[in-house]
């Protein structure tokens, strides 16, 4: 019996990650190994706040996304479990063009409630907030997938923990004077920095509720399933 192993390319790409830190105040002690073997590269950085950390990453960002297909920013506590996850994203802006971005819908999910597995977080939460940047909430979008019509519209809570740009929405936006402004009218630093900037440059969209698993993040832990009272059937 012999064995043998063959390289198969089914269209992974190289990946290059950035921690910015603000001083001692973090865990990344815990994934040392990881560090030494180069999985992320961790950015010192002297932010206002602990909250403005993500305007720092802006800046990482704006220095290095030539080199790839897609700037990615996310909040800590955001997971991508979905395979098909960028092939979706570049579906979406083949179909209608980089001036939308498409943000994912978060959710909490969790096994010990039987009747609620996956929370969607982002309700109509404060659309003051985004109103004056929602130019298209009368387009309603749809391209078919797997034999299935998905839906996606300008939402009230544009915010995602999280934005993901092509190439050429990065040229864009990076040699634009937004990604540099540190606005935190949105909500809060943390909030602004994850979406006020780009919402300001392109036109979010995400999936309709209906269509919500199309693409989703979820955001670790429970902090909003948490304040639900669990549901019983009788």
């Amino acid at each position: 019996m012999h064995q043998r192993l063959d390289k198969v390319n089914d269209g992974g790409a190289e990946l290059q990650i950035f921690i910015c830190i603000s001083g001692e105040n973090h865990l990344l002690q815990e994934l040392s190994d990881l560090e030494d073997n180069g999985a992320f590269t961790r950015i010192a950085s002297e932010p206002i706040s602990a909250k403005h950390l993500g305007f720092c990453c802006h800046k990482i960002l704006k220095t290095s996304h030539k080199n790839y297909d897609y700037s990615c920013y996310l909040e800590d506590d955001i997971l991508i479990n979905d395979a098909d996850f960028f092939s979706k994203l570049h579906y979406f802006n083949k179909c209608f063009g980089d001036n939308y971005l498409l943000q994912p819908n978060r959710i909490e999910t969790s096994e010990d409630l039987r009747h609620l597995n996956r929370f969607y977080i982002d309700g109509d939460f404060n659309p003051k907030a985004s109103e004056a940047y929602r130019k298209s909430m009368h387009e309603k979008l749809s391209l078919m997938h797997l034999g299935e019509t998905i839906s996606f519209n300008q939402p009230l809570n544009t915010h995602s923990g999280c934005f993901f740009l092509n190439k050429n929405q990065a040229d864009l936006y990076f040699n634009g004077s937004y990604c540099d402004e540190i606005d935190v009218s949105f909500h809060s630093p943390l909030e602004s920095a994850a979406t006020l900037n780009v919402m300001k440059q392109f036109q979010i969209m995400k999936p309709s509720l209906n269509n919500g698993k199309f693409l989703s993040v979820e955001h670790a832990g429970r902090n909003f399933m948490g304040l639900i009272t669990p549901i019983t059937m009788k």
